[in-house]
């Protein structure tokens, strides 16, 4: 049984603070959008165990859900951060329309 690689948290975070560098500046400053304790902050780059609770507040001070924060972790973080980026625009109609083409694919 093959398992799927796991998210690298630590590697996340510092993707997600050089992709956004522009609204996050520095791990203090994304600390402080968090409402986070710097230290906390550090220590999650550090790669310590982190809470959910934790990732969901660096999530929301990088303006993004908790789901595309941890897709910067994955191997094929770019893909997954390009993918996400182009569902958050479609409406409800263009997913419709998508469902309709693949289900006459089948």
């Amino acid at each position: 049984m093959e398992t799927a690689p796991k998210t690298d948290i630590a590697a996340a975070l510092n993707r997600v603070l050089l992709t956004h560098k522009e609204r996050l500046r520095s791990k203090n400053h994304w600390a402080g959008l968090s409402k986070l304790p710097a230290t906390t902050v550090l220590d999650a780059f550090n790669g310590a165990n982190s809470t959910i609770d934790t990732l969901t507040k660096l999530a929301d001070g990088a303006g993004m859900s908790l789901a595309e924060l941890l897709a910067y972790g994955d191997p094929d973080w770019e893909m997954q951060v390009k993918t996400r980026r182009t569902f958050r625009s479609w409406s409800t109609e263009d997913f419709d329309a998508l469902i309709r083409v693949l289900e006459r694919r089948t």
